[in-house]
Parts: C-alpha cells; sequence; structure tokens
C-alpha cells in the first residue's frame, strides 16, 4: 500500500506537466492519443513531426503514396500537418475545405477529373461504402471511420451495365460523360461480324435487337436505369430464316440467297445460272447452290482434256464430283455412313444438318450436360489437317482447277468413351488418382452437372464433419494451390485432420505433449467453450475445494502478454498457499507443522 501510494503521489506532477507541454487539445478522431506518454506515436522523439508515423495509422493511404496515385499520391505537398492542423481542439475539423466547403475542392487533383454529368453529381453518390473495394480502405470503414478514399474510377464500378455484360466493359467506346445517351461516339455496324448491307442499312436497330425484361436489375447495386435492354449478344444470322420466315415453308431449301438478293426480298437473281432452263430436261435438274456453279466447273475440260465431257457422268454420288472434305474420318467412300447428304443439303454446305437425333446413333450418344456443349468443343479443329491430304487427291483438285477444301474439324475421335480424362483436364490434379482409377470421375459426378456430386465426407473420408464442422464452408479448410500446369486447383488430398493443423492454439503450447496440443481432450466440435475438463483428475492433480470451487478461474490463472497476444495462463501456477494468499501473519507460523 505505501508503494502504491508514492507511485501515485510522484506520478500526479507529471501529469500536471503533461497538460502544459501539450500544445492542446487533439481532435475528436485522435482523442485516444491523448496524454504525454503517446506523443511519440505521432512525433519522432525530438524531431519533427513524421508523416511516416501518419502512415502507420493511416495504412489505407501507403499505396496511394507509393504509387503515386490518388489525391495524396499525386500531392507535391509531403507533410501531413500542412494540409491536417491538430490541437485544435475537439470540434476542431481535420480536412479544411476552405470557405466555399467541400464542393469546392478541385477533383482533378486526384487524377480523375470531373466532367460533363459527373460536375453536378454529388459526393457522397461515388463515395459510397457498397463501392468501395480496396481492402485498406474496407477495414477502415468497418471501424466505423469515414473515408472518402476508395471511390471506383471506373464506368462499372459506378454505373449498373445497362447492356448486361453484352458488350464488354469499356463503355467509353460508345458512351462520353457529357451525355449517355446518344452514344456520341456511334457505333459501326461495318466493324462486326455481320455487316449491315442492301435493304437491311434502313432496319431499326429494335427490329433485330428486341428488348428484354430483366428482373433481377431493379434488385442490384448500383441499380439498373430501365427494366428492360437491348439483346445484342447471342443473335442467330447465320441464315435469313434465322430473322425471316420463310414463306416457301422450307420447300426450296433453307439458302434463300440462292433466289434472293439483300438489296430486296423481291429483287431475284438473274437467270438463276447460265445453264438453268437447259439442266430441268436432264436427269439431274440443278438445285440449290449448284444453279450458281459454271458449265464447266463440272463439265471441263480440266487439265489433259480437249473437250468438256457432258454425257455418261457419274452424279449419284456428292463424292462423283466432290472431294472428300473429312478425308475419309467418317469412312471409305461408297459406304453409307460416309455419305455427304446425311449432313450437308445441296441449298449450301452449312448449316449442317447432324441433330442431337443423328449423335444419338454413334458410339457415343449425348446424355446429360454433354446435350448442350457446343460441336467443336468435342471435334476441335486440327490445323495440321491440310497436311493429311493425299496426294492424288491433291493432284485432282488441281487437275480441275478448284480449290481444295478440306474440314479441319476432327470427326472421330479415337478415345475411350467411358473415361471423361481422355476430353477433360483433371482439374483435382491427381489427388484422386487411386480412386479415379477403378471408377473415374463418376465416383463422384455425374453428366448432369459437374458441381452436384455425390461425395459423402463421411462415408468417402477419415474425418467426419460433426458438429460446427458440418457447418463450416469447404475452403475454409480446402485451400486454393496452384498445380504444375500452373492453373488453380482445390487442394482435397492431404487436407489436414489434427487440430492445431486449422486452429490457432490459444494456449500457446501450455498444454503440448511433445508439441502436439490435443485439443480434444477438452474441447468438442458442438461448441468450442462447452469444455469437457473438469478441476479434477485425470485432468489435473489440484481439485477445488471449500471456497476455492467458488473461485472465479481468472484469479488464479490470470491473462499475460506473449508477443501481442493476450493468452491465460495455466502453467505454471502456484499450488502452495503462499503462492496466492498473503501471509497476514508475518511469518509468526513459518516453519510450523501441526
Amino acid at each position: 500500500m505505501l508503494v502504491a501510494t508514492l507511485v501515485a503521489v510522484t506520478a500526479f506532477p507529471l501529469l500536471a506537466r503533461a497538460d502544459l507541454v501539450s500544445p492542446g487539445e487533439l481532435s475528436r478522431a485522435h482523442e485516444k492519443l491523448e496524454g504525454l506518454q503517446n506523443c511519440t506515436k505521432c512525433h519522432q522523439a525530438g524531431q519533427q513531426f513524421s508523416a511516416e508515423k501518419c502512415l502507420e495509422c493511416h495504412k489505407e493511404l501507403r499505396a496511394s503514396i507509393s504509387a503515386g496515385k490518388g489525391f495524396h499520391g499525386r500531392s507535391s505537398e509531403k507533410k501531413c500537418e500542412t494540409c491536417h492542423h491538430e490541437h485544435q481542439g475537439r470540434g476542431f475539423a481535420l480536412v479544411d475545405w476552405g470557405d466555399r466547403g467541400q464542393s469546392s475542392f478541385d477533383h482533378a487533383k486526384t487524377g480523375y477529373p470531373l466532367t460533363g454529368k459527373h460536375a453536378k453529381v454529388k459526393c457522397a453518390d461515388c463515395h459510397d461504402a457498397r463501392r468501395v473495394t480496396d481492402p485498406a480502405v474496407k477495414e477502415v470503414l468497418s471501424k466505423g471511420r469515414k473515408s472518402l478514399l476508395g471511390a471506383p474510377a471506373t464506368c462499372a464500378g459506378c454505373h449498373f451495365d445497362e447492356h448486361r455484360k453484352q458488350l464488354g466493359d469499356d463503355c467509353q467506346k460508345c458512351h462520353e460523360p457529357a451525355n449517355w445517351k446518344p452514344a456520341t461516339k456511334g457505333f459501326n455496324h461495318a466493324q462486326v461480324r455481320y455487316p449491315l448491307t442492301g435493304a437491311h442499312e434502313k432496319v431499326q436497330c429494335a427490329k433485330c435487337h428486341v428488348p428484354v425484361t430483366d428482373p433481377d436489375g431493379k434488385h442490384s447495386f448500383p441499380q439498373a436505369v430501365a427494366p428492360t435492354y437491348a439483346r445484342y449478344k447471342p443473335l442467330p444470322f447465320a441464315l435469313c430464316s434465322d430473322c425471316h420466315k420463310d414463306p416457301h415453308q422450307g420447300r426450296l431449301g433453307a439458302l434463300c440467297v440462292t433466289c434472293h438478293l439483300v438489296e430486296g426480298w423481291k429483287v431475284m437473281r438473274g437467270a438463276q445460272g447460265p445453264g438453268a432452263a437447259f439442266h430441268e430436261k436432264t436427269r439431274y435438274p440443278l438445285r440449290g447452290a449448284h444453279v450458281q456453279v459454271e458449265c464447266k466447273a463440272c463439265h471441263g475440260p480440266f487439265q489433259g482434256q480437249v473437250k468438256g465431257v457432258y454425257k455418261n457422268m457419274a452424279f449419284a454420288a456428292c463424292t462423283d464430283c466432290h472431294q472428300d472434305a473429312h478425308l475419309a474420318q467418317l469412312g471409305k467412300k461408297g459406304l453409307p455412313q460416309a455419305a455427304c447428304d446425311r449432313c450437308h443439303a445441296v441449298q449450301g454446305w452449312v448449316p449442317v444438318r447432324f441433330e442431337l437425333a443423328e449423335h444419338q446413333k454413334t458410339r457415343y450418344p449425348l446424355e446429360g450436360a454433354h446435350v448442350a456443349v457446343a460441336c467443336d468443343r468435342c471435334h476441335s479443329k486440327d490445323p495440321k489437317m491440310t497436311e493429311k491430304v493425299p496426294p492424288a487427291m491433291r493432284a485432282e483438285a488441281q487437275r480441275q482447277h478448284r480449290p481444295l477444301k478440306v474440314s479441319q474439324f476432327t470427326m472421330e475421335k479415337k478415345v475411350d468413351p467411358k473415361r471423361c480424362s481422355a476430353c477433360h483436364r483433371d482439374v483435382h490434379q491427381g489427388q484422386f488418382e487411386k480412386r479415379m482409377a477403378v471408377d473415374g470421375c463418376a465416383a463422384c459426378h455425374d453428366q448432369a452437372t459437374f458441381t452436384k456430386t455425390r461425395f459423402d465426407h463421411a462415408r468417402d473420408t477419415k474425418f467426419r464433419l460433426d458438429g460446427k464442422h458440418g457447418r463450416t464452408a469447404c475452403a475454409s479448410c480446402h485451400a486454393t494451390a496452384t498445380g504444375k500446369d500452373g492453373k488453380p486447383f482445390v487442394r482435397y488430398a492431404g487436407a489436414p485432420v489434427a487440430c492445431a493443423r486449422c486452429h490457432a492454439d490459444p494456449h500457446a503450447a501450455q498444454f503440448a505433449v511433445k508439441k502436439v496440443t490435443e485439443c480434444a481432450a477438452c474441447h468438442g466440435v458442438e461448441e468450442w467453450k462447452k469444455l469437457k475438463f473438469v478441476h479434477t483428475e485425470p485432468f489435473t492433480t489440484y481439485a477445488l475445494s471449500g471456497k476455492h470451487e467458488k473461485l472465479a478461474c481468472e484469479k488464479c490463472h490470470p491473462t499475460v502478454k506473449v508477443g501481442r497476444l493476450d493468452i491465460k495462463r495455466y502453467k505454471p501456477v502456484p499450488r502452495d498457499c503462499q503462492g496466492c494468499h498473503a501471509d497476514f501473519h508475518k511469518g509468526a507460523f513459518r516453519g510450523y507443522e501441526p
């Protein structure tokens, strides 16, 4: 008691002098730093004020200042105290906006000048905490502090994408801040895959790009301006019938350009080919794209011929005139499966008529999600396919002065249809190699959807998910790593099962045996704070009795500082009376044994 009194008496003058030394009361934002003992948290001892000290607390500014971005990074003034004055009292504002207030701030100094309609927007509309993505600034806001930092500088950061991600994120390709509508930079339809020609040039945009209602736009942030949007992608345009109704109801084929021109529906092609009228009298009347073929393309004369051939010509099969563009992948010439008209029509080489029903007759019927997969995802292009053309086929094309047309698509894939790995990359990077060798991917996945699995953590692993573990997100234990191919994957095999491998030891290894702490000895998976521990054996040899039973745990197990952590001390603690209690007898019974 005497020592405590002396400390209190001697400390009083120091506190009094601290008030006299301080140049003034701190602002409300920094009031926790009041007092002489906190001076060095902002000031270097024996030196001037340090901007580095400011950045130790205001970490959200360090990255932008280092990168020379934003208002603080671009400013030539590097002394914080020049703009932010302290020791002026609790009510003093640390940001001085000037006589005209916050609206007078020159936003161009941040590197993002406010032009056009941006100049009229209220500060709070852009500097909204919901728009902030910078982790450092989000941490500041989460603590109840205010900040104008972290506002997005991209269109998508503030505005809802009215095109619903159809046209990419670069809004400035078409729009300017001066006015959103119309798109002042314009849009050139000639630069897309379907340039407008002929009568299409006069068609209103909405005729092809019909409005679509988006029920989710009004619930988003930022909120959509309009509940509808124009459909730009995907739009079919390979055939005229993708947009126009076929008045012939398919009787004349799918290729409208055989007879019609884009300049107008009623503008017909001239004589429909030089020999169309004559050919109607032969055994092979011209139809579809054959109408536009020149006579010499079929009749010659070709190289090595003096006159063209018009009689006794073969025409029963397409390959009597055309080369096999698939290089016998579908079968040898003359076999039914190699017949061109199984998939192609005389109206045009494309579109192909090989539909789902035909695919179901192959060695690999499509099931589940495979039904919706685009053909070229499995039948990929092989640029070297042209190199496989037989010399005889190449020579015949040269003799007839025809271009050598070869499809680069691989049609017959020589893979095991029962093994997913024949087409799909192992996204698990070999973690389940042994299991896949027996059952393949089908052990957990099916063809309906890849994300829905048959995996059972209790059945398929050695670690049951009981208690709170059953409610824990998978990613909490199974982290993402980078594989040998440089692609990310989720690590499942080898995930830790010991408590200490996932959870920090709040007891700082006080209960470790051979450097391993067995948490389950005292704790259960249902509730961490619901203990199995009781103050008797086998947990401890010091049983609580008498008044010790009602004593609060922290009376004997105080909190101590271990590095930067506050830890409850359980070992070592005194077990004899004098280790915890003061000797009120002042040694009078020292050495006494009853």
